[in-house]
């Protein structure tokens, strides 16, 4: 071999040498592929509980109620029939233009209904669009109700035609006088529901 070939072949040695040693550190130096991480899934949270919305109260519809008494009732007797029952509007438009109604129930002073009874027939003096009338649903039980209501008037309503009856079982003292199931436009119905006492129970003769 010639110098000449022998140069040659050193030479192209060293060339693939060279690019060997570059290709070494080419892969050395790159930086490493990334390695994909799962994403976790987005946590679902519920829906946000829709708030309900409030039913509005209704206002109070009746004011103060005035009741005149009947005389005392003996056990086992009745008076006569004198008992007076004033219902007043709270405020101008408490009650609304629409029918309505309430109850009113008596009790003795020991909290016994079957005792304590309505007699008579009840009349009820209003203005006439009103429409009101009253009922005795049971022997203690008195409904007032009305067909309509002006919203521009302070309205007021008086039920008279009533007395009370005892039985020989009733308890001594102060008859008790309640308002309850109230609907409709009266559906406020009153602050207090406990009466004056519309009479008191005593001994007979």
């Amino acid at each position: 071999m010639s110098e000449r070939t022998f140069r040659a072949v050193v030479a192209a040695v060293l060339v693939g040498a060279l690019v060997l040693a570059a290709i070494a550190v080419f892969a050395v130096l790159q930086p490493p592929t990334p390695v994909a991480v799962p994403t976790a899934s987005p946590r679902r949270t519920a829906p946000p509980t829709p708030v309900p919305t409030p039913t509005p109260t209704p206002p109070i519809a009746l004011g103060t109620i005035d009741v005149t008494p009947v005389a005392s009732v003996a056990r086992g007797g009745a008076s006569g029939a004198t008992l007076i029952l004033r219902f007043v509007e709270s405020k101008i438009d408490a009650i609304r233009a629409a029918s309505g109604s309430f109850t009113v129930t008596l009790a003795d002073s020991a909290g016994a209904g079957a005792t304590i009874a309505f007699t008579g027939k009840p009349t009820v003096d209003a203005p006439g669009w009103m429409g009101a009338t009253a009922q005795l649903v049971t022997g203690n039980v008195l409904r007032v109700s009305i067909a309509m209501s002006d919203p521009t008037l302070l309205e007021q309503f008086t039920v008279t035609g009533l007395g009370i009856r005892a039985t020989a079982g009733a308890a001594l003292g102060p008859i008790g006088a309640t308002l309850g199931d109230f609907s409709g436009s009266l559906a406020g119905g009153v602050a207090n529901v406990v009466l004056a006492s519309p009479g008191t129970v005593v001994a007979g003769p």
